[in-house]
C-alpha cells in the first residue's frame, strides 16, 4: 500500500524550491542586465542630443555668415540656446577664405582620462568659403 502512496505522490506537477530559486536568479540576472543597457542607452541618447544641437548652432553660424556680402564677412560672437559661439575669417585668398566656428557649451571632454560630459566643452569647426 505504501508504493500506492508514494508512486501517487511522485506523479504530482509543480515545482521544486530549487527550480523557483534558480529561475529567480536567471530573471533578477536578465532584469539587471535591462537595468545596465537603459542606462547605457540613455546617456548615448543625451550625448545624441548635444552633438545634434552643436551641429545645428554651427549650421546656423555658417548660414548666417553665407547670406552676407562675401566682402563683409567679420569676426562676430552670439549666444545660441546653451551654446556660445565666436567665428572668424582667415586664410583669405582671392577665391575664398577661411570661417572658423567656435562654440562652447555642454559636451563631451578628455582631459587625458575618461571621456565625460561637462557643461563647458569647447569645439572648433573650420569651414572653407568660396567666392561667388
Amino acid at each position: 500500500m505504501s508504493a500506492r502512496v508514494a508512486l501517487a505522490h511522485d506523479q504530482r506537477g509543480g515545482f521544486t524550491l530549487l527550480e523557483v530559486v534558480m529561475s529567480m536568479m536567471i530573471l533578477t540576472y536578465g532584469v539587471l542586465g535591462l537595468a545596465g543597457t537603459t542606462l547605457h542607452v540613455t546617456r548615448q541618447v543625451h550625448i545624441a542630443e548635444m552633438y545634434t544641437d552643436r551641429a545645428a548652432v554651427v549650421q546656423s553660424v555658417i548660414e548666417r555668415v553665407r547670406a552676407e556680402s562675401f566682402d563683409t564677412y567679420r569676426t562676430s560672437s552670439d549666444t545660441l540656446g546653451a551654446y556660445t559661439v565666436e567665428w572668424e575669417t582667415w586664410a583669405e585668398t582671392a577665391v575664398g577664405k577661411g570661417l572658423r566656428v567656435v562654440t562652447t557649451g555642454p559636451g563631451l571632454v578628455s582631459n587625458g582620462g575618461p571621456v565625460t560630459i561637462a557643461a563647458h566643452a569647447t569645439d572648433t569647426v573650420e569651414y572653407r568659403l568660396v567666392r561667388r
